[in-house]
């Protein structure tokens, strides 16, 4: 029996393999090729069936990649096993190593090995393997917009496409606009170039809390696509894409959205994107690209329920939910929910703690004044950094820009500032 290899991955992913790097290739039809999208069946297939030599594991529908990794080398010593770590960080590397992973491949590393096990199976000359790409069409034009132009994306930073970073939750209240915008201040003063992306398409005010009030809106850029060109971050403060100025333009946003997301993560090193309450076709088209998605579940007892109901809807619609990160918010000493409650609530997915910022946090983000907040090390900003250093990819060795912003922000520092007086004169709280 001809040597096989396996390939382990969400079914997106399967169905559109530009999203792995194997843009073009039918992945269905590549007889030497197994694939999986479900975990437990990837262990019982490859326990039994000794002609697969070789094992990638990309992502999975209903396990962390590096645990799949990880229990496919306990179950088999012989078989090598590759985990693509495309946005590997650090603690995700001793990871592998630790658990006898033989190899973590970047995106360039899969693609090449990809290609030279093809060479070896396929005869020279046989197409019959290859088709066009799996992308979906390009989506029908909205009434007051442009006809689907061409975009020209600027190659980001990284010269990858963007780390998408979305922000969600099971409903309203539980603080995703205030994670969204902290964390894109916190990823463009690492050093990566960013987009705060607001993609609550009906009440959207990210533009307002970042202290951009006149942000390009996405109903704006989808009208007039050449104003993406001058969309650039300022400084320590990112770039901003605002949500649509007319609620009523939010349907056509959406039809509009896949080709603007696309264009977005040629121009960035980080997207990072506010979302609605409600749950809807935007957050499926966010979570179709994103990278890791942070979903925030908060004190109360019905935002827990939420997220279940949400994550069940997920897997109805086959929305693989692997990249999520559970995050417990407002936690505070004798606060009802910790980030094992939430962990163990939700079958022992990872979640981690972002601690309680206090009336601070709403009145410095309220005026516009997110680097204030930061200035003050506020207990939600430090907690959140900590977060965010673990999740972008490639951030060991970086440190938070200590420059001053630009124009009128030049008052305020990012990093070790003095602090910010309050309204009353009093010292604000830290």
């Amino acid at each position: 029996m001809m040597p096989t290899m396996a390939l382990c991955a969400d079914a997106e992913s399967i169905r559109r393999p530009d999203l792995i790097g194997l843009a073009g290739e039918n992945l269905a039809r590549q007889e030497w090729l197994r694939l999986f999208s479900s975990g437990e069946e990837a262990r019982r297939f490859l326990r039994a069936d000794r002609s697969v030599a070789e094992a990638w594991i990309a992502s999975c529908d209903d396990v962390e990649p590096i645990n799949l990794a990880a229990a496919l080398k306990r179950d088999r010593a012989d078989l090598r096993v590759c985990l693509l770590a495309f946005q590997g960080t650090g603690s995700l590397m001793s990871r592998a190593t630790a658990a006898g992973i033989d190899a973590s491949l970047t995106r360039q590393a899969f693609v090449e090995r990809y290609a030279a096990a093809k060479r070896r199976h396929v005869p020279t000359g046989d197409t019959a393997g290859t088709g066009p790409g799996t992308g979906a069409g390009a989506p029908r034009s909205a009434v007051r917009f442009a006809p689907a132009p061409a975009l020209t994306s600027r190659p980001p930073v990284s010269g990858h496409p963007a780390f998408v970073l979305p922000v969600v939750s099971g409903s309203g209240g539980a603080g995703k606009s205030t994670v969204a915008v902290l964390s894109a201040l916190f990823s463009q003063g690492l050093g990566y170039r960013t987009l705060l992306l607001d993609f609550d398409l009906r009440f959207g005010d990210a533009h307002e809390l970042v202290g951009v009030p006149g942000a390009l809106a996405v109903d704006e850029a989808l009208a007039s696509p050449a104003r993406l060109e001058g969309l650039a971050p300022d400084g320590l403060v990112p770039a901003v894409l605002a949500a649509p100025k007319r609620l009523e333009d939010a349907e056509a946003v959406v039809r509009e959205a896949p080709r603007l997301l696309d264009d977005l993560r040629g121009r960035f090193d980080v997207v990072v994107a506010n979302t609605g309450a409600s749950w809807a076709e935007e957050h499926a088209l966010l979570l179709e690209r994103c990278s890791k998605a942070l979903f925030l579940v908060d004190q109360r007892p019905s935002s827990l329920r939420a997220c279940r109901h949400a994550l069940e809807l997920c897997s109805r619609c086959g929305i693989a939910t692997g990249p999520f990160l559970f995050a417990a918010n407002r936690c505070a000493k004798g606060a009802p929910l910790t980030s094992i409650d939430v962990s163990c609530a939700l079958r022992g997915a990872p979640a981690v703690e972002l601690r309680d910022g206090g009336g601070e946090v709403e009145e410095l983000l309220g005026a516009g004044q997110p680097l204030d907040l930061i200035a003050a090390k506020n207990d939600l900003c430090t907690s959140l950094e900590h977060v965010l250093v673990d999740l972008l990819p490639g951030c060991e060795g970086r440190t938070l820009s200590l420059a001053e912003p630009s124009g009128a922000r030049r008052e305020r520092r990012f990093g070790r500032g003095r602090r910010r007086v309050g309204r009353r004169g009093a010292p604000c709280p830290c």
